[in-house]
């Protein structure tokens, strides 16, 4: 049985056995790879069905952005150095920040943003509003830990809300408090030197 004899030569009686014995294992590989996918579910008798589905689940779209929450919101007054001499411009900022965990809409029109100086006993000095009435339309979208921020240079000057020139800030002690709509920053205190 081993050793091939017939008409022909041995090395077609070998080539022979060879096919039939790939074909015989190709045979398995395939019966092999049915059972396990007929196991697995992956086929299925043609019209059978599985189990009934289960109720639609509502996956939620991305929902358009709300604005901010007065709650979720920081409000914070920063000025450049802690003490200037009179005469210098003091460069000084508003900074608005989502405290929340979600992003939102925060309107910070010009209108609704300010800075305040004052002496430490609250007298008015100046304010970013004073002399400005003009409204801008700026909404950012603000993801959770991210700021705005507005730079603001003031000249020394005092003014009034009338929007009149009270003459030079003297040297002394003050603080500027940021607002933004119905949010103040706690005061953030400077010095003007002579």
């Amino acid at each position: 049985m081993i050793d091939p004899t017939g008409p022909l030569p041995p090395a077609v009686y070998w080539r022979r056995r060879v096919v039939a014995l790939g074909a015989v294992l190709l045979a398995m590989v395939l019966l092999g790879w049915g059972v396990v996918a007929l196991a697995s579910g992956v086929l299925k008798p043609h019209g059978a069905q599985g189990p009934p589905p289960g109720p639609p689940v509502a996956v939620a779209a991305d929902a358009a952005p709300t604005p901010c929450a007065d709650q979720a919101m920081r409000v914070v007054a920063e000025v450049t150095h802690p003490e200037y001499r009179v005469g210098d411009r003091v460069g000084m900022s508003i900074v608005v920040t989502n405290a929340g965990d979600r992003a939102c809409l925060r309107d910070t029109n010009r209108m609704l943003r300010e800075l305040i100086v004052t002496t430490p006993g609250g007298k008015h000095v100046w304010s970013s509003n004073d002399c400005y009435s003009e409204s801008t339309n700026e909404r950012p979208l603000l993801q959770p830990g991210q700021s705005v921020r507005n730079d603001v240079m003031w000249s020394g000057q005092m003014s009034t809300p009338e929007c009149s020139d009270q003459g030079r800030a003297p040297a002394g002690d003050y603080q500027v408090v940021a607002r933004n709509a119905a949010l103040n920053s706690a005061p953030t205190p400077f010095r003007l030197t002579s």
